[in-house]
């Protein structure tokens, strides 16, 4: 079985960028991060992390590259069969933490291996990647007002 994914650049511009990939679906995470790489023509230097989400793309938890202590899960240790189902659809992935390439990561669909082709795989390809991560812009809302808070440290 393989499992089809939609990446898509979080970015607000007027052309979305996106691409559709196909891979097995007994792959790794990591393998998974690869295959982004390769559709976004990432160099691989960088860190980067997947995020659990809830429905609305709120983060839980987060898988990384690399496992840095016992309290973080490392990519090449999960299955995506293990981890992503029709009720759990959803992947957060950032792709360098000092530029923040942001995408949403959704399962569109599953299917049959066909012999013939080679896994994993690039199906389509939407839209032009920037040549520079497009800025996060945060409304007022997004942060707690300091009267929230409860600190005494504060004068």
């Amino acid at each position: 079985m393989i499992y089809r994914f939609r990446v898509i650049l979080d970015n607000d511009t007027k052309e979305d960028v996106f691409r559709d990939l196909e891979i097995v679906k007994d792959s790794s995470l990591k393998d998974l991060h690869e295959l982004i790489l390769l559709a976004f023509k990432f160099s691989g230097e960088e860190m980067s992390s997947f995020f659990t989400v809830d429905e609305e793309w709120n983060q839980i938890d987060e898988i990384s590259l690399m496992n840095f202590d016992n309290s973080t899960k490392s990519m090449d240790s999960i299955n995506l069969s293990s981890l992503i189902n029709h009720d759990n659809p959803k992947l957060l992935y950032v792709y360098d933490f000092m530029k923040m390439w942001t995408f949403f990561v959704e399962l569109i669909g599953e299917g049959e291996l066909i012999n013939k082709l080679k896994y994993p795989r690039i199906i389509f390809s939407n839209g032009m990647m920037p040549n520079v991560a497009p800025k996060k812009i945060f409304d007022k809302k997004d942060f707690e007002s300091e009267s929230d808070y409860d600190d005494d440290f504060l004068i």
